[in-house]
């Protein structure tokens, strides 16, 4: 069955969505070790993630990993933005956020095909 090549990156992605639709009265009031814009490095980090993921799982369903990986990882990094803003009242999105999903995907495209491609340790992705 082709969705068990899709476990952990619906995995990391029910976890992106615990994150963004969190309320915001059980996020920390002081900001984690006083870095500037903890949020966004977050923001790319999840999508890092969630796109390096997809990689793999397309590469074995015979499709372009480097079209199909980020192409999903925009849409849903939009996707989840927008419904961010529609159903929490105490949360927010921006473009900022947007911007910050986007870079870690762009991120994840280069560190997978210089990094992860065709070595020895791709298959744990």
């Amino acid at each position: 069955m082709k969705i068990k090549l899709f476990i952990k990156p619906l995995v990391w992605l029910a976890l992106i969505c615990y994150g963004l639709f969190i309320p915001a009265s059980d996020l920390p009031t002081k900001p984690f070790l006083n870095i500037p814009y903890f949020d966004k490095i977050v923001h790319f980090g999840l999508f890092f993630v969630f796109c390096l993921l997809l990689f793999r799982p397309f590469r074995r369903l015979n499709v372009n990993p480097y079209i199909f990986a980020p192409a999903v990882s925009i849409i849903l990094g939009a996707l989840l933005e927008i419904t961010q803003h529609i159903l929490s009242s105490t949360r927010s999105s921006n473009l900022y956020d947007f911007m910050a999903n986007t870079a870690g995907i762009v991120a994840s495209i280069f560190f997978f095909h210089f990094f992860v491609s065709g070595k020895k340790w791709e298959p744990m992705f």
